[in-house]
């Protein structure tokens, strides 16, 4: 498989993926101004990855990725988990949403990742007997801002323990972390 596969009518040519992730760069760049991000990309799907740091304290780690001109997606990570159960909880921006406007897509996907990058984040977990839901936050002032998306999982509620608890993920905001 060579590095200048096409997907649809976009090559994946590495040089693409840093064309196409470049905005989201330097919108990291400009909160985080000594982070050095790595640009994972995967011609094979046409896709790419940017890992964020995280702070010593934070239960999670958010990762920015981009479809080759098209879908967004933030996702988070448990920092201290193994397995399936590590990335928890998502936020996926289709470009259908936005009439086929790329560039309205972008803005809300950089405000949302500025939002992570500057303010103190949360992520709410809801054990009931039918589903398993996350939703995510961060903290402007005192008030708790819902950050787009979120996952439910449909199921019986077997094998997950505490069914009817809420528990509350948390991380400061990633301007006060120490790079990584």
């Amino acid at each position: 498989m060579s590095a200048s596969q096409t997907f649809g009518t976009r090559s994946t040519d590495p040089r693409y993926v840093e064309e196409d992730a470049s905005a989201t760069v330097k919108l990291v760049q400009t909160y985080l101004s000594q982070f050095e991000p790595t640009v994972e990309g995967d011609p094979k799907h046409g896709w790419w990855t940017l890992r964020l740091p995280f702070p010593d304290s934070a239960e999670y780690q958010f990762s920015l990725h981009g479809e080759l001109g098209g879908e967004r997606q933030i996702s988070s990570r448990l920092t201290q988990s193994k397995g399936s159960r590590s990335r928890f909880w998502y936020s996926a921006m289709e470009l259908a949403d936005f009439h086929n406007d790329s560039s309205k897509l972008e803005a809300l996907f950089h405000q949302q990742v500025g939002a992570v990058l500057q303010y103190p984040t949360r992520i709410v977990e809801k054990k009931g007997v039918l589903w398993l839901s996350y939703r995510a936050e961060y903290q402007v002032n005192a008030d708790w801002q819902r950050l787009r998306g979120g996952v439910t999982y449909l199921g019986l509620g077997f094998g997950i323990p505490f069914i009817g608890r809420k528990r509350v993920y948390t991380s400061p905001p990633l301007v006060s972390c120490v790079q990584r």
